[in-house]
């Protein structure tokens, strides 16, 4: 799996990152899969776990601590609606269920062209 990434949102600026158990936590929480609950928050279909889920436990994966990431989720929700945090929720579920690589069709074209410029 990926390594965590830094993601400014309305909580701050803080690393997340969805491993394979944080990944099923989400699911069992939503008691549904990561694809869809990605569809239901782009979508505008989504229940409040859906949103809060990816944020906390990207956080826990990051290297937040439990209390921590919770404090952090409370904090930004004052400051922000849940259907602002969404988007995010979305961003952060969509880095860790997809990516592409650069053996991939549609990975890493700019630094293959790069590469490619670089050996003329």
């Amino acid at each position: 799996m990926r390594g965590s990434e830094e993601i400014v949102w309305a909580g701050g600026e803080h690393h997340f990152r969805l491993g394979i158990g944080e990944l099923r936590a989400i699911e069992g929480k939503c008691e549904a899969g990561c694809a869809v609950i990605l569809m239901r928050l782009l979508s505008s279909a989504w229940k409040i776990d859906d949103v809060i889920q990816p944020l906390r436990l990207g956080l826990i994966g990051g290297g937040m601590h439990e209390r921590e990431a919770q404090k952090e989720l409370d904090r930004a929700l004052t400051l922000a609606s849940p259907y602002a945090l969404a988007v995010t929720a979305a961003d952060v579920l969509r880095r860790f269920i997809m990516w592409e690589t650069p053996d991939q069709p549609g990975g890493d074209q700019q630094g293959e062209a790069e590469a490619g410029t670089a050996e003329s």
